[in-house]
């Protein structure tokens, strides 16, 4: 049998939740920002009616700015699980807003909180890393948009916020705009896109974060990107540098291993491929994806 405590609270969620997902206050287009799932959580939640509302209105600005009502949902019910408060949740749903109403591509930054929050990752850590990566983001589009207003061919869809993730995520890295801004006018004296852009500054952000030096991974892509390296490649150099890291060899064994390889790993016109292939594991990015969402 329910105690009448437990029946009060369940009454009280489940009104919220109906006020939540009705309510006409911001007209009718705002009544299908908030997911059911979203309203029940902050309804049984112990925050207060102010907080409530304050986050259901964070919920629906996001979800108007282009941020997935899924997405939301599992910022929202998996940052409540876990203790977070309602001003700590509003601040992960504005930077996202930020993001996507900048026409950025706003997933990388959700999968950043995403698995911040499934990791048990401090609240004020997701926060720092997700608003790093949102600003990385914005000052990658004048990066991304001068190289293919100079000429660089722009590759299949997709390739664009592909590009502005990796150069996001590189300067994350302490790598700078006018190395990635040289990289890519070599990519484009090469006759390659900006997917091959892509792929070169990610495997440049995979070295640097394995702890070789910026000048040294700059030559090794470079010379990547003269050879004409492939998806395959690219990820084979990235196995070879992460086995001898394991391996504890030595950074001036690992650079020159590298740089031998990215100069002798392909030969043009072997008959493997045209770098078009599925983009891979790429060390640089957080793990998993749209993984992120498991918990």
């Amino acid at each position: 049998m329910k105690r009448p405590g437990m029946i009060g609270t369940m009454i009280a969620a489940a009104a919220f939740a109906a006020l939540a997902v009705t309510a006409p206050a911001a007209g009718a287009e705002s009544a299908a920002q908030v997911s059911e799932g979203i309203a029940l959580a902050v309804g049984r939640s112990s925050l207060t009616t102010d907080e409530k509302q304050v986050l259901i209105g964070r919920v629906e600005a996001a979800s108007r700015a282009g941020v997935p009502v899924d997405d939301a949902e599992i910022i929202v019910t998996r940052g409540l699980e876990r203790g977070v408060g309602a001003a700590m949740l509003g601040r992960f749903l504005e930077t996202s807003a930020q993001v996507a109403r900048q026409g950025l591509p706003v997933r990388p930054v959700l999968d950043r909180i995403e698995q911040g929050l499934s990791k048990g990752v401090p609240p004020e850590r997701i926060d720092a890393a997700g608003k790093r990566l949102a600003d990385g983001l914005v000052k990658a589009k004048p990066l991304v948009d001068g190289l293919l207003q100079n000429g660089l061919p722009p590759g299949p869809g997709g390739a664009k916020d592909a590009a502005l993730e990796s150069v996001a995520r590189a300067g994350e890295h302490a790598l700078s705009a006018s190395t990635m801004q040289g990289l890519g006018e070599k990519v484009r004296a090469q006759g390659q896109s900006l997917d091959q852009f892509e792929r070169a500054v990610r495997t440049l952000s995979f070295l640097a974060g394995n702890g070789m030096p910026a000048d040294a991974a700059e030559q090794v892509v470079r010379a990547g990107i003269e050879r004409g390296l492939t998806e395959r490649d690219y990820g084979r150099l990235e196995r070879t540098v992460s086995d001898m890291v394991r391996q504890g060899r030595s950074m001036d064994e690992i650079v020159r291993a590298a740089d031998r390889q990215a100069r002798e790993d392909r030969i043009p016109g072997d008959g493997r491929g045209s770098g078009h292939q599925d983009r891979g594991s790429g060390g640089s990015r957080d793990a998993g994806g749209r993984g992120g969402r498991g918990r």
